[in-house]
């Protein structure tokens, strides 16, 4: 059964639920989480794979959308629901860091020196974040 057609199946209900937190109050939307295994093709023969979560996430506006994680079965929703709307701040993040911390600025030859330049990008990212978020609480008088 492939993933799309997941969405009509009506034996799997939909779950409404905040699932995130924005400036105008809770983001809500339909949740269909169903434990499945993945497989894949080989010589027109289907292997099957480790089982995964496959999660649907439906919006006010229909938009659909699909994240699938390889967490253990034991899972608490609460946590699947994080897991999949923690894109936008891995996006925000490598955002920032080109836009404003040179990540798109090396010039190397080596994996090595790709490797470093990227992890000083993610401390001095981290050292502004927490500077930022340090005087957001601060008083300026």
């Amino acid at each position: 059964m492939r993933i799309d057609s997941l969405v009509g199946e009506e034996s799997i209900v939909w779950g409404r639920r905040a699932i995130a937190q924005g400036t105008k109050g809770p983001t809500l939307a339909d949740i269909k989480c169903v434990r499945a295994y993945s497989c894949r093709e080989v010589n027109g023969r289907f292997l099957s794979a480790a089982p995964i979560w496959v999660y649907i996430r439906r919006y006010e506006d229909g938009t659909i959308k699909y994240f699938i994680s390889n967490a253990p079965a034991d899972t608490a929703q609460a946590v699947l629901d994080r897991l999949a709307t923690m894109r936008w701040s891995i996006e925000q993040c490598f955002q920032e860091c080109k836009s404003f911390l040179g990540m798109g600025h090396y010039e190397t030859r080596s994996y090595q020196g790709w490797y470093r330049h990227m992890l000083l990008v993610m401390i001095a990212h981290l050292f502004i974040t927490v500077l930022r978020h340090d005087l957001k609480k601060t008083a300026f008088i």
